[in-house]
């Protein structure tokens, strides 16, 4: 029987995108395997096991763009398809690297699958824009709060069940199941039941008009701002804490064994929190030119006092879940802005355009963290930078949509 899911019943795809999402992005989590991966191997160094993350960046970034040209012309369906297939290509390759106990040959499928698995995300990232826009031309910040929900608490679920996986089977065979698990939910639900319905209005931007709009612009700034920001943490975030605590004379053993887990538990609620609140306060404040400032202001705010008291056992944990609260809801007003400023019809492709700013950021943003950590023997200076971005950012928009405003009523 052909499923049909009509437009009473819309609330069914912001819904499974988030739980697309929280099987999705396992890449947040993918330094879980780097230890197991040092152990196999009797590595020394992690940066050859670390540059895997370059290769899932690299391959979200040329299928992001296809997929949003495909997702605007095509619809979901075939994106989806050849997502699932790419993603269980990317983690079967993985997997086979333990085949071998030379790393100079396993690392060639270490690569070769991070890129495959990058690849099988992009599609999915560069369809589900699409999918949420054109249901949602109202209300279109609450929808994608709800999708980003997903990804936001996917290392709160995602991390303990890998754990489990690698504990009692292995880390190949998790790499197996993984990979089972997302490609199964994407074809099941993108494939098979996710349809859009076809735009009507006439007042839709194509790329080339939207690249010419202000905004356009004002946007790409302040997102490759915040997402440098936004990675230069929470790819550290982990050693940030330990340093900050450690020098509070508090134990090492302590601070990895169980304050991190429940730092990162807490702190993925409160992101997965965020989103839902700054999608929402979007709709009912006038949209993203009007929300982003508020919301990079308080976002540079919180990463201000984190870093004054970092080294603060509670302080660290109250401040950090509402510096989550507000890093979680940037996506979420991002994605929202494109189809509000530019209409539904071509949000897959201006989004992928729009998010090459965010994998450039992916790359540089964690690097950035270190190398100032490694310059300065601390990670003071920069979470200091990170607040700076945010504020940057928060004034690029204030600024900014006086000027678009301008030009729209000339």
């Amino acid at each position: 029987m052909k499923l049909k899911i009509e437009k009473e019943f819309r609330g069914f795809y912001p819904a499974s995108v988030a739980l697309l999402l929280i099987f999705g992005m396992v890449t947040l989590i993918w330094s879980q395997f780097y230890p197991y991966i040092l152990q196999k191997y009797s590595l020394k160094e992690l940066s050859p096991v670390v540059i895997s993350a370059s290769f899932i960046g690299f391959g979200m970034l040329i299928f992001q763009l296809i997929s949003g040209f495909l997702a605007d012309k095509r619809g979901p369906k075939l994106t989806m398809t050849f997502s699932s297939l790419l993603y269980f290509l990317g983690m079967f390759i993985i997997s086979v690297m333990f085949n071998f106990e030379e790393w100079e040959i396993a690392r060639l499928y270490w690569y070769t699958g991070s890129f495959f698995v990058g690849a099988g995300a992009g599609l999915f990232v560069g369809t589900y824009p699409v999918v949420i826009s054109r249901w949602y031309p109202e209300n279109t910040g609450k929808a994608f709060g709800i999708a980003i929900f997903g990804q936001n608490i996917s290392p709160l679920i995602m991390s303990p069940l890998v754990a489990f996986l690698i504990s009692k089977y292995g880390i190949q065979e998790t790499y197996i199941a993984i990979g089972l698990l997302v490609a199964v939910s994407f074809f099941t639900v993108g494939t098979i039941l996710w349809k859009i319905p076809e735009v009507k209005s006439k007042n839709e931007q194509s790329l080339k008009s939207a690249t010419k709009d202000g905004r356009f612009w004002i946007l790409f700034t302040v997102m490759f701002s915040t997402a440098t920001a936004w990675f230069l943490i929470l790819m550290n975030i982990a050693t940030i804490v330990s340093e900050g605590l450690t020098r509070a004379s508090i134990s090492l053993e302590y601070i990895s064994a169980q304050f991190i887990p429940l730092f990162l538990g807490l702190t993925a609620v409160g992101s997965a929190l965020g989103s839902l609140f700054w999608g929402n306060f979007n709709d009912r404040n006038g949209g993203p030119l009007n929300t982003l400032p508020i919301l990079y202001a308080m976002a540079g705010v919180a990463i201000a006092i984190f870093a004054a008291f970092y080294s603060d056992l509670w302080l660290i944990l109250v401040v950090g879940i509402f510096m989550y609260f507000c890093l979680g809801g940037e996506p979420t007003v991002h994605f929202t802005a494109v189809p509000t400023f530019f209409g539904q019809k071509f949000t897959g492709r201006i989004t992928a355009m729009m998010n090459i700013s965010v994998m450039v950021s992916s790359i540089l943003g964690p690097y950035l963290g270190a190398a100032i950590r490694d310059l300065t023997s601390s990670y003071i200076s920069a979470l200091y930078l990170a607040s700076l971005l945010h504020f940057f950012a928060a004034a690029v928009v204030f600024l900014g949509r006086k000027y678009v405003k301008e030009v729209k009523e000339c």
